[in-house]
């Protein structure tokens, strides 16, 4: 096995303080929700700076000082970040204990597999609700049920593809460090 240095796995030394982090299972919901937090503000800072650099790049100073840089842009990224990450959170809380549960502690890279199931689960909730929820609406007041779930779909697909390259790989990482953790 490959030694990873104790910087690496250190934070995760510390769930046992919170409530019931020390068990196997809720330590990970833990972690997962902070990894959360952590890939929603990595992807919203991606996407202030491939916003720059777009203006930038189309050499249009005007929208770049003007619409980007001010502070409507800063807050609206900041609200972003912080309203999304209220709401995937908890969810991959959850996820993450389900994932812990379901992956037996004596599967090799039970912890890669852990992270990447607890992910793959928070997807297919979330996707539920986003078709879910507007279906019923949709039933509800009569409105026309095949363009709300082509509609939640699409939402699905975009939402899918805009954050997985680095939730799924942030999600193993993290989830392969908390085991790692737990052995030492």
């Amino acid at each position: 096995m490959v030694p990873v240095p104790r910087l690496a796995v250190s934070p995760f030394k510390h769930l046992d303080r919170l409530p019931r982090g020390g068990d196997r299972d809720v330590g990970a919901g833990y972690v997962m929700a902070i990894t959360a937090v952590g890939v929603t503000t990595l992807y919203y800072l991606v996407v202030g700076v491939g916003i720059l650099l777009i203006g930038v790049g189309s050499g249009g100073a005007p929208f770049v000082t003007n619409a980007v840089v001010g502070p409507p842009f800063v807050v609206g990224l900041l609200s972003g970040a912080i309203s999304l990450s209220a709401v995937v959170a908890p969810l991959l809380f959850v996820t993450g204990v389900a994932a812990w549960r379901l992956v037996p502690p004596s599967q090799r890279y039970g912890g890669a597999i852990g992270g990447l199931l607890a992910m793959a689960l928070a997807y297919l909730v979330a996707g539920a609700l986003v078709v879910g929820l507007p279906s019923v609406y949709a039933v509800a007041t009569g409105s026309p049920l095949v363009d709300t779930v082509i509609g939640g779909i699409g939402i699905i697909v975009v939402a899918f593809l805009a954050s997985s390259w680095i939730a799924l790989p942030a999600s193993v990482l993290t989830g392969a460090l908390y085991e790692r953790s737990l052995d030492e």
